[in-house]
């Protein structure tokens, strides 16, 4: 029963807090959707004649939380890859093979190549191209106006944030908090609900996808509780006035 009697409505999707053990907070706003599942094993006792249910024996609670955003966000990503967010750092790069104007004779590439790499240039029939680079210049042997098309080359990056994608590192621990707006019978928001756990650990498998269609994308990020060391309780629920912050 709400308090004084009150209809009460969850009609809206909750905001999520994310804090690990530093006190480095992940955060968003721009849900989809969110979901907890709870899951209990039971072993029924029967006996007598009838083979009637005496008793039931609950253990091994489970919860898991699935939180779905349209925002492909850095941090969240780095976090199940276990990974650091790290910043200006020099990094190899590719340019993807396409095709360039011949103007004047020559051919400019989006990057220079670093030392040592070999781009290869063709012409629309496939055949190869005597080609000299200094710089992101080449001199080609082809008519301007002509479209030639190079391979595929690696060049040196200054990158604005790096992922180091580990094969021994995992996601950690965090503390949970899902916030929810609280609605009444007139769609007036009267409290927020917000769901407390202590440690949450994010399951490590995900998906990132992409399609030729430009449209939304969302990318699903699912959570088991767990038990926090010292603690005999998982978590809280609580209501607020809405004025509370």
């Amino acid at each position: 029963m709400a308090k004084n009697g009150q209809i009460e409505f969850l009609l809206s999707v909750a905001d999520v807090l994310l804090i690990d053990k530093d006190g480095n907070q992940l955060a968003s706003a721009t849900l989809k959707t969110h979901n907890m599942n709870q899951t209990v094993d039971t072993t029924e006792i029967r006996a007598g004649q009838r083979n009637d249910v005496l008793a039931t024996i609950k253990n091994n609670k489970t919860i898991e939380i699935t939180i779905e955003d349209v925002q492909q966000q850095r941090d969240f990503i780095a976090m199940m890859l276990g990974a650091e967010i790290k910043e200006g750092q020099t990094v190899d790069a590719y340019v993807l093979p396409q095709g360039l104007e011949v103007k004047g004779g020559k051919i400019t590439l989006p990057h220079a190549p670093k030392a040592n790499e070999n781009v290869i240039v063709e012409d629309a029939e496939g055949q190869n191209l005597e080609v000299s680079f200094e710089g992101v210049e080449g001199t080609v042997s082809a008519e301007d106006g002509a479209i030639v098309y190079i391979s595929g080359y690696a060049y040196e990056a200054q990158a604005d944030q790096l992922m180091t994608i580990a094969s021994d590192k995992f996601a950690g621990s965090y503390r949970m908090v899902l916030d929810e707006q609280v609605f009444d019978a007139d769609m007036q928001i009267i409290a927020r609900k917000q769901t407390v756990f202590y440690k949450v650990i994010p399951n490590d498998s995900f998906t990132l996808d992409g399609s030729a269609e430009r449209a939304e994308k969302t990318i699903s990020y699912t959570f088991t509780v767990a038990l926090e060391t010292g603690r005999s309780d998982l978590g809280y629920i609580i209501y607020l006035p809405e004025s509370a912050e």
